[in-house]
């Protein structure tokens, strides 16, 4: 029983490294974006506070509701409001570091509760915003298929860009 559970965590623990490889230079891409998109929000809110528009808003709901809005919702108008530059840019790397850490649990959750046992084969390629991966593994229930797929999404002056990656076992 033992062995068996070395052998189910090497061969996760073998797919997660692949997908971590194939990871890295995207992820950073996602980083540099983040940080550049979290100062424009920044900027884009500290410009609003400074002109004639936001001081003729005499209704305060009306007011946050702007503010909010170019900020990229209430919680990045929070995060934003009090931080300089450099703060910001620091958070946006936390968050995203954040985002990588449960991204990868997620899939070695979702890996250790098939059962994988061994990585019979696999195969990764770079598509046009991302890249796809396809693993052979043992599970506990037979021979199944891992399938990874990524794509860039977002990058617009609300939603920061990130990676939408979808596993599927079949």
């Amino acid at each position: 029983m033992i062995n068996q559970r070395i052998k189910e965590m090497n061969a996760s623990k073998h797919i997660m490294q692949k997908l971590d490889e194939v990871f890295a230079p995207m992820d950073l891409i996602v980083v540099e974006a983040a940080k550049k998109w979290g100062v424009e929000r920044f900027e884009a809110v500290k410009e609003f506070i400074r002109s004639k528009e936001y001081k003729e808003i005499t209704n305060t709901t009306e007011k946050y509701d702007k503010l909010h809005a170019i900020a990229g919702g209430k919680t990045w108008y929070n995060v934003f409001n009090g931080r300089n530059k450099m703060l910001i840019e620091e958070f946006m790397v936390k968050n995203c570091e954040m985002v990588v850490k449960k991204r990868n649990a997620s899939i070695a959750k979702k890996l250790e509760k098939a059962g994988v046992s061994e990585v019979l084969g696999e195969s990764l390629y770079d598509t046009k915003d991302g890249f796809n991966g396809f693993f052979k593994v043992v599970t506990d229930k037979g021979i199944k298929n891992v399938n990874v797929e990524t794509i860039m999404a977002g990058g617009y002056n609300i939603q920061c860009l990130h990676l939408r990656v979808l596993v599927k076992l079949k």
